[in-house]
């Protein structure tokens, strides 16, 4: 009897295999480095399009080198499929030209994500994501490293000029990029060698250093409770790594206590705790006001509550004000319904990805900690699904890719079954498995 292939072959249709780093990983760790210019005035229209060219590219460099690569649709492709066929029948009937631009670029962009995910390793997935965050950092230090510095010196005067984050990003979306790498840094390997620890210690240093000098609060607040939750966890499962754990809290705590002076005064000068527009009494910097006015617009629609008005139509031109969260986000342009079937989307999606990243680890570990960060952070933001910045379309990667492989799994019970028979168990055995 033939054997059969394994759940990777299975999945991605050809039998697992090593893969060199080639050039349609050049192309995708070009086309996120290339996002990164996507907020910048000059350059932001030309950034945007080529990051996505460079993606389809990659994507049509994956076919030609996987001739049998099989497109497997998901539960999250369905949805976000269907938020795109249902954004284009809206913009038919509201006649809104810039959201079917948006969503036909939005459609080729997700297509590339379809061929990637669905040809690409996990771990050949998050070493091309890593080497992209290392190049964007290193660009990052090299040309911003001076201001970097200016910017995170106490008593710098007319700081809030100093909060514009690197390539011309708004520091909303800074705690967002940044944040997101650094869940992507803490949990993909860089290998055996002895410098891997002190490049991802810089590397996760950076990206703090960035997001505090934009006074990136939400993202800040969102890698602090991602970060719990990974210590909880631990803790939970009484893993070896607790004790270490234990005695790095300690250390922290007791550096707390003997600097708290110092600490307390930089903190409130970099997250401006105190002042009027931004401080703890401001209502999250407006953003309560701003969230009760989303929901009342929301709920005084009339078909668009149901069905939305198409993508990247909560725009300030469309809304009148910014929507400053994710969730009214795509409420307002996909709807209630599709609201809720994608919320439900990521909250199972996270309750499979936990139980097997205790186990196994890997790419699981990696797209559990995302998302849960993903989805704090964009309580506050409204990138949880976008294609103009570099972690939004890891979210698209990584939902895509967790999505498919737990399909892939629940739908091969036989295939387990077969592979946990040992050769010395009768053959009647076996065929009571089958």
């Amino acid at each position: 009897m033939r054997p059969l292939p394994s759940r990777r072959a299975v999945f991605s249709g050809t039998h697992a295999r090593a893969s060199r780093f080639g050039l349609r990983h050049v192309l995708l760790c070009a086309s996120f480095v290339s996002l990164m210019y996507s907020n910048d005035e000059k350059y932001a229209a030309a950034a945007q399009m080529l990051g996505v060219g460079l993606m389809v590219a990659s994507a049509l460099c994956f076919m030609v080198g996987n001739h049998r690569i099989k497109v497997a649709l998901s539960l999250f492709d369905g949805i976000m499929l269907f938020s795109i066929l249902l954004s284009y029948g809206t913009a038919a009937a509201t006649q809104e030209t810039y959201v079917f631009a948006y969503t036909t670029v939005f459609l080729i962009t997700y297509l590339a994500i379809l061929i990637i995910t669905n040809s690409m390793q996990d771990d050949e997935m998050m070493h091309c994501l890593l080497a992209s965050i290392l190049i964007i950092l290193a660009l990052v230090l090299i040309v911003f490293g001076s201001k970097l510095l200016v910017a995170l010196a106490p008593g710098a005067l007319r700081r809030w000029e100093l909060r514009e984050a690197p390539f011309g990003m708004h520091p909303n979306l800074a705690g967002f990029v940044y944040g997101g790498f650094i869940i992507i840094i803490a949990n993909t390997s860089l290998g055996s060698g002895k410098w891997r620890i002190l490049i991802k210690t810089v590397a996760i240093a950076l990206c703090l250093a960035v997001m505090l000098a934009a006074s990136a609060r939400g993202g800040l607040l969102a890698v602090a409770l991602t970060l719990s939750i990974y210590v909880f966890g631990q803790v939970l499962q009484a893993r070896s790594s607790t004790l270490y754990l234990g005695i790095a809290g300690i250390a922290l705590f007791a550096i707390l206590i003997l600097f708290w002076d110092h600490i307390a005064a930089y903190a409130a000068e970099m997250l401006d705790l105190n002042s009027k527009e931004r401080g703890v009494e401001s209502g999250g910097t407006g953003r309560v006001d701003i969230w009760r006015r989303g929901i009342e617009f929301i709920g005084s629609r009339s078909w668009e509550i149901f069905l939305g008005s198409g993508l990247r139509s909560a725009t300030m031109d469309n809304v009148g004000f910014p929507t400053e969260s994710s969730y009214i986000n795509i409420t307002i342009e996909s709807g209630l319904f599709l609201t809720f079937a994608l919320l439900c989307c990521f909250l199972y999606m996270l309750k499979r990805a936990y139980a097997l990243q205790l186990n196994r680890g890997g790419f699981f570990r990696l797209a559990f900690y995302a998302l849960i960060f993903a989805l704090f952070q964009s309580v506050f933001n409204r990138y949880l699904i976008a294609i103009g910045n570099p972690f939004s379309l890891c979210i698209l990667l990584f939902s895509s890719r967790l999505s498919s492989r737990l399909a892939a799994r629940s739908s091969f019970p036989q295939q387990r079954s077969y592979a946990s028979t040992t050769p010395s168990q009768p053959r009647l055995q076996l065929r009571k498995q089958w």
